[in-house]
């Protein structure tokens, strides 16, 4: 079984989106996963695996989300920003 930053649950980036409905995004580190959260703890929404294509992460290291909808995601591994503009499907 997988420990420390190889498991699930071991976030390295946390933020909070401004407005009248703030919501948590909290990446992990490994499988490369974004979840997005109430600020009671409901999980709203998963996304995201490891990888190098689009919608893919390796080792989320920073987040920026200027509104609820939109997050800018930097990585490790891949040495790039990603710009995820996220909507109801």
């Amino acid at each position: 079984m997988a420990a420390g930053t190889f498991a699930p649950g071991s976030p390295w980036a946390i933020r909070i989106s401004p407005g009248p409905n703030p919501v948590l995004y909290s990446a992990d580190a490994f499988p490369g996963r974004i979840y997005k959260l109430s600020l009671e703890g409901e999980v709203l929404g998963v996304l995201g695996q490891s990888g190098k294509q689009l919608k893919q992460f390796g080792w989320i290291h920073q987040m920026a989300c200027p509104s609820e909808n939109v997050l800018f995601v930097a990585e490790l591994l891949n040495w790039r920003v990603q710009k995820l503009v996220l909507t109801r499907g």
